[in-house]
């Protein structure tokens, strides 16, 4: 393939992707145009159809408005009930148990959670050990050839 008629592509390439931008922008423009004279022509429309589907419609989106504050309104009273019932809970173990109890559980809890992560990380550094280990008790690739 010689130069020119690789030339030739390349403005062929060209000449298309403008052919195909002009098309979607007359497209677009035409859907718009289109877009704004039925939004006009339903503006318009004063029948008892249209305005029934208005209020249908209004009557629609303010229902599920009433819903959406409702159920928000529900998950606020479920959440403060919650939180009331869990205030009560606590107070009531910190009542049974004894507050020096439950620091005394806290600090062995927290003594454990420290042991459990100094063991895992020797078991972690005596695996990374033993890898080492075995990687460096290989032998060696005989360098000679045969």
């Amino acid at each position: 393939m010689n130069n020119q008629q690789l030339q030739d592509l390349v403005n062929a390439g060209i000449g298309l992707y403008k052919a195909g931008e002009e098309n979607l922008q007359g497209f677009l423009s035409t859907l718009q145009k289109s877009f704004e004279d039925l939004k006009s022509k339903g503006a318009q429309d004063s029948s008892e159809t249209a305005a029934k589907l208005r209020d249908s419609l209004d009557q629609t989106i303010k229902g599920v408005k009433d819903v959406s504050e409702k159920a928000e309104g529900n998950l606020k009273v479920v959440l403060e009930e919650a939180k009331k019932n869990y205030s009560q809970v606590f107070d009531q173990i910190k009542t049974f148990v004894g507050e020096e109890r439950i620091a005394d559980l806290n600090t062995r809890i927290n003594e454990l959670s420290t042991l459990i992560q100094e063991r895992a990380g020797t078991i972690v550094n005596q695996g990374a050990g033993e890898a080492k280990t075995k990687a460096s008790s290989k032998p060696a690739a005989s360098s000679t050839s045969a």
